[in-house]
């Protein structure tokens, strides 16, 4: 269910996709995001074929979550997604995750995307290849979160960390690392314990760097819940979670 402006999905979370503590996993919900905001973008007339005769594709640059809950087995619930801001370099895209039985927000997201030459790899003016993306922005909403600057410390040692390399399963259409596989990786450096005890209260992720298959990466964990996937060529994405008790 859709307006023009703002635009609905509706889902039932099954067992088969659910974490050992029998509720969505956080990459779970980042790929429901990017589905969502791909259909949007697609109803709106700005999707990936609207930007094809730019020789152009989607990225997304950064992305926060806040949540009191995840969907848990067998739930019906609904995430909305709406565009508030647009610019020659990024367009903000915020979404509500609601639980249809109790009719409660379970989670607000925020993200940042851009636009990037397929050849060049380098970032299109925005307001150019999608040209009325400027007029479908709706009043920005106080209560979704906000995507926060995050870097990635330099001196400080590692509480765990762990090496990776891309395979097949990690290359998305785009030809670099998936963001699903970008957030499970963060994820893993949580012990299962952890997880079982604690849930993600706050995620924020920011990709500074391609990532491609065949590429080791260096997945990191600093104090403060600060983490980084670190390649030989650079960092590929900054991350940090917050953790409350279950």
């Amino acid at each position: 269910m859709h307006s023009q402006l703002t635009y609905s999905t509706d889902f039932t979370l099954t067992a088969s996709d659910v974490t050992p503590a029998l509720e969505m996993p956080l990459s779970r919900l980042v790929s429901l995001v990017i589905d969502t905001a791909t259909d949007h973008a697609n109803l709106l007339g700005i999707g990936f074929e609207a930007l094809r005769p730019h020789n152009a594709s989607w990225i997304l640059g950064r992305l926060a979550i806040e949540a009191t809950g995840m969907p848990a087995v067998g739930g019906h619930y609904r995430l909305s997604t709406w565009i508030e801001s647009a610019s020659r370099l990024a367009s903000d895209r915020a979404f509500r995750l609601t639980d249809l039985n109790t009719g409660k927000t379970l989670a607000t997201v925020h993200t940042v995307w851009m636009a990037i030459d397929l050849t060049t790899r380098r970032p299109i003016d925005l307001l150019e290849a999608a040209g009325h993306l400027s007029d479908l922005v709706s009043p920005a909403d106080p209560a979704i979160c906000r995507c926060a600057r995050l870097a990635v410390p330099q001196d400080a040692a590692a509480e765990s960390r762990y090496e990776y390399t891309f395979r097949v399963s990690d290359i998305d259409v785009n030809r670099h690392v998936t963001t699903r596989r970008y957030v499970d990786m963060i994820v893993d450096l949580l012990s299962l314990d952890t997880c079982l005890t604690h849930r993600i209260s706050r995620f924020d992720i920011a990709f500074k760097h391609e990532a491609h298959y065949g590429q080791t990466a260096r997945v990191s964990l600093y104090p403060g819940g600060l983490a980084s996937i670190g390649l030989d060529n650079g960092t590929a994405a900054a991350a940090r979670l917050a953790l409350e008790p279950r």
